[in-house]
């Protein structure tokens, strides 16, 4: 069985050329599926940009550039984890683009 990628995980997808953070929840994520905000580093802040750091990368999260991954269709690696207050942060940007 595979183990897919939890909420809040850096993950490494094959043919991406940057890192992603994984914000779907784990029952999402079971189906092999998942919902993921690009990570770059020389990203500017901005509000729907997050800053992300932590000893796998620094730099900001793209909330505005949700994706979804199929992983049963690519290789992955889980590399790491962001902070419970980072991924709170990252949440709530993502639940502010859907907001009246």
């Amino acid at each position: 069985m595979v183990n897919y990628p939890d909420q809040g995980d850096i993950v490494s997808v094959d043919d991406i050329r940057f890192k992603l953070l994984v914000v779907s929840n784990r029952v999402f994520n079971s189906g092999g599926a998942i919902m993921a905000c690009p990570i770059l580093k020389d990203a500017e802040a901005a509000a729907l940009h997050i800053r992300v750091e932590s000893n796998i990368i620094n730099g900001y999260a793209l909330c505005e550039q949700l994706k979804f991954f199929n992983l049963k269709k690519r290789s992955f690696r889980t590399l790491g984890r962001i902070s419970l207050y980072q991924l709170m942060d990252i949440s709530d940007a993502i639940q502010g683009i859907f907001e009246l």
